[in-house]
């Protein structure tokens, strides 16, 4: 991050030994001297000797100490060797004990070694045992390259019995919290170091949330609680790289276009790359370093802040301590502006505040909508709001009742974090709301704060204000427009089709046994059959009207027919009771369908995607459950491509709303409920809760407050008034009004656009009978033409369109006009007599016979044309 990390920690270590044993040593024995201090470490380079005399400086500004310190060593050149720089350090150590000599009782013992194979280190460490008093306590500061040097280094003090009592040591390192020093609780050292990474911050706890869902042959060092020193400050400078190319390129989008061309950098559009030694920079290094000095944010290692010169500025160190029974806890901070801070200190500050405003109770909550929010709008006279009026919201009305009934003042005030509780076993601390109750720095907290065993151990919680659970959030499908074939919906395309199969093969069938059935057949003379009238298209009439629930002119005589049409009348009877019964409900009331009705249809299909918070309880629930279901569920939620975690339950609402139904979001039911009541009202929650827990308001142990405030909100819940709130909250103040469930059916007046289908069909039929009947006519007209000519209809089709005529000409035959058996409105002859059915004159049989022998006697002469005359 532009400066040499390590060596700023190790200038901080060694003012840390300085200050608090070195000093505090000489303090008590009232010594007044001038101390000459010298180092030597592993590490050969002169920004290390800078920060040394940089740290003796700082030494000398604290106004409070009683003796001067001086540096009188000089640069060691690497060129020297490690003797000559011993050699030196040995006569200021000569020095100083020269000045000790009138307290010859209570010596200062500070010696310098220099391991050069840490792996290897027993011997040293042996000798620097045993050359010093076994009743002096050693003050040792270790200053090693890596973690790994410190693993082995730790590993060895406690094989050569240096982790007893009177060993303290400082470890300048970055990483504490890494180290195994949990091992050192028991023989009595003391170990004191520093860490970079304050893993109770929300911003590292929800890095942490992804860090260790990510796979670790693709993520060296990924897969755990925590994240190297090393990686999060990568991290932070390619932050801070991406940020300063994102506002380079939002203030110019072309700024980089004639640099990068071609997957190759030009460097001012004239040199192709940029190389390492030369005297022409990069066109852009400049800016990128004048705006990347300029950025401030909060990033994984804290604030990210440089001065003038490139440093960083206003980081934070947590001192962390390991001794008997003790650790590893955080004693303290250093910063670059108010150096050190010791907590036990603030501790004794807060208990005094407390002991000053212990009957106006502190209230802390998180910003979230609609527990807990700021007004937006000022008052009306323009003032802004203050004290307790700055804040809304169903928490600030629930502490307002319960506050009345358990007699109490109270003071509101929010966390900046916006972090609930969580527990973080690398200190054993809490950091967030629990972790101010438990350290006492309000005395009640009142937030969705969900009850659980763990919490229950450190804090005292009412008795639940609120249920939840883990619920489904998916898009509301949108309301389908009815077709006009909507009245088919009640049965299904496969049923339908079963019910066309079915009429063709009954129709064939009593057809086929009417034709081999006697009884069917009119005997037009004995032991001579005649004719069958149930015929084909009289089958298929007759099994038409049967379905249509309407009777037809003929129907089966024989036993086998009428057992066929038994069984279709059952058939149909069934089947247009059923259509009836379903019609009614599929017409007149509407039903939403979703595409999920539960967790187990969301977790055997794959076309919907899903996922939930990066970190919180829901995703603990599924990470720790041990329902296959469940399982199968965090399994997809971690090897689904894109992740399906998101950072905030608004982006998870979000991405509900613009993936168009193909994503589920899993989230506590208060908060679905609460986003299905926001424009657009787009939203919806399906299924039942996937598990039960409550919310309750908090207090630290032993307060007196549970008590009170338990009896408050029973009381409330016994009135109504915590209904009363959150309709207030989720619904009336919510854009959508009262929503009705999926579940929930809704009844409508029957429209035409449900049933326009049916008059489709009307007009279809009635357009081809019109046609069946145009080419029945022609094909009637073309058969008695050919049958002699004997055609009696209208010359052409506008006498049958005529309805003034009730009998149309037939043709003209020497100039006159043939009108059913009559010329000219003469009386028609005798052997006549008229069709009724297909309008036609009928001959009698005498005539029909001499026609008949005729024709064959004459088989290849022209059929005469009769005349309507008498022949003499």
């Amino acid at each position: 991050m532009m400066m040499d990390s390590q060596s700023m920690v190790t200038r901080i270590a060694l003012v840390f030994l300085l200050r608090n044993f070195v000093i505090a040593e000489l303090r008590d024995r009232n010594i007044q001297w001038q101390i000459p201090i010298g180092i030597i470490q592993d590490r050969r380079d002169e920004v290390t000797f800078t920060g040394f005399y940089y740290s003796v400086q700082m030494l000398k500004q604290i106004q409070s100490q009683t003796f001067e310190l001086h540096t009188p060593v000089e640069y060691v050149d690497k060129s020297d060797s490690y003797k000559l720089a011993q050699a030196r350090l040995m006569r200021y150590q000569e020095l100083r004990e020269l000045l000790l000599l009138n307290n010859t009782d209570h010596p200062v013992n500070i010696r310098i070694r220099r391991i050069e194979n840490i792996k290897q280190a027993h011997d040293d460490l042996k000798s620097l045992d045993s050359n010093e008093l076994r009743s002096t306590t050693k003050q040792i500061l270790i200053d090693l390259e890596s973690e790994e040097s410190y693993v082995a280094f730790l590993q060895q003090i406690r094989e050569v019995g240096m982790n007893k009592q009177n060993y303290s040591y400082i470890l300048a390192t970055q990483d504490f919290l890494s180290l195994p020093v949990e091992k050192f609780r028991h023989g009595g050292v003391k170990i004191t170091g520093f860490q970079l990474v304050d893993y109770s911050t929300y911003k590292v706890h929800r890095f942490i949330g992804q860090w260790k869902t990510l796979s670790t042959s693709l993520w060296p060092g990924a897969g755990g609680n925590r994240i190297r020193v090393g990686a999060a400050l990568s991290i932070d400078a390619a932050t801070i790289l991406q940020e300063t190319i994102k506002e380079m390129l939002e203030n110019d989008p072309n700024v980089f276009k004639t640099t990068f061309r071609r997957a190759d950098i030009y460097n001012f559009n004239t040199t192709k790359g940029i190389p390492c030694s030369g005297g022409r920079p990069w066109m852009h290094g400049q800016e990128i370093i004048r705006r990347m000095k300029a950025m401030d944010f909060d990033g994984l290692t804290g604030r990210v802040t440089f001065d003038e010169n490139g440093m960083r500025r206003y980081f934070n160190l947590g001192v962390y301590h390991v001794s008997l029974d003790f650790g590893p806890t955080k004693i303290g901070d250093w910063n670059s502006v108010n150096g050190f801070t010791w907590k036990g200190q603030e501790e004794k500050n807060e208990e005094k505040i407390d002991d000053i405003d212990r009957d106006i109770k502190i209230v802390i909550s998180v910003l979230e909508k609609p527990f807990f929010m700021l007004k937006s709008e000022p008052q009306k006279n323009g003032s802004a709001w203050t004290g307790n009026d700055r804040y809304e919201g169903f928490s600030v009305e629930l502490i307002r009742e319960v506050a009345r009934i358990a007699d109490f003042k109270y003071k509101l005030k929010h966390s900046t974090d916006g972090i609930y509780g969580t527990f973080i076993p690398e200190n054993g601390s809490w950091n967030g709301l629990i972790g101010r109750i438990i350290r006492k720095e309000v005395d009640i907290s009142i937030a969705p704060l969900t009850i659980t065993r763990h919490r229950e151990e450190y804090v005292d919680f009412s008795e639940p204000f609120m249920n939840t659970g883990i619920s489904i959030m998916i898009k509301k499908p949108d309301i389908q427009k009815p077709g006009v074939f909507a009245f088919m919906q009640p049965f299904s395309i496969f049923l339908w089709l079963c019910i066309v199969i079915s009429y063709f093969v009954v129709s064939v069938g009593i057809f086929l046994v009417g034709r081999f059935s006697p009884s069917e057949w009119e005997w037009s003379k004995p032991f001579k059959l005649g004719n069958n009238k149930f015929n084909l298209a009289s089958s298929f009439w007759f099994t038409m009207g049967s379905m249509m629930l309407q009777g037809s002119d003929t129907c089966p005589r024989s036993n086998a027919g009428r057992i066929v049409g038994g069984a279709w009348w059952f058939v149909v009877l069934i089947t247009i009771s059923s259509y009836t019964a379903n019609l009614a409900a599929f017409l007149t009331i509407e039903k939403l369908l979703t595409p999920i009705e539960g967790v187990d249809d969301l977790a055997k299909q794959t076309e919907i995607a899903y996922g939930t918070l990066a970190s919180g309880s829901t995703q603990d629930f599924f990470r720790n459950s041990e329902v296959p279901v469940y399982q199968t569920m965090w399994n997809y939620m971690t090897s689904a491509q894109p992740k399906g975690f998101v950072d905030s339950a608004e982006e998870g609402v979000e991405r509900v709303r613009n993936m168009k139904g193909k994503f589920a979001f899993l989230m506590e039911s208060v908060y679905n409920e609460y986003f299905n009541h926001q424009e657009p009202c787009d939203t919806m929650q399906v299924g039942p809760n996937l598990n039960s827990k409550g919310y309750g308001i908090a207090t630290w142990k032993r307060s007196g407050l549970r008590d009170q405030i338990s009896i408050a909100v029973l009381k409330l819940k016994e009135n109504g008034m915590l209904i009363k709130l959150k309709n207030q909250w989720w619904i009336e103040k919510g854009g959508c009004g009262v929503q009705e469930t999926h579940s929930k059916s809704k009844k409508r007046s029957l429209s035409l656009n449900k049933v326009a289908g049916v008059f489709f069909i009307l007009i279809g039929g009635l357009v081809f009978a019109i046609v069946v009947g145009v080419i029945h006519f022609h094909k009637t007209k073309t058969k008695v033409q050919k049958l002699g000519g004997l055609y009696f209809f209208g010359n052409d089709m506008k006498c049958t369109a005529n309805i003034e005529y009730t009998r149309c000409p037939s043709e003209s035959t020497n100039g006159r006009v043939i009108t059913n058996g009559r010329s000219n409105g003469e009386k028609p002859q005798a052997g006549w007599h008229e069709n009724e059915e297909l309008g036609v004159p009928n001959l009698d049989h005498h005539v029909c016979q001499s026609i008949d022998n005729s024709v064959h006697r004459n088989r290849h002469e022209p059929v005469q044309r009769l005349s309507t005359k008498k022949k003499s």
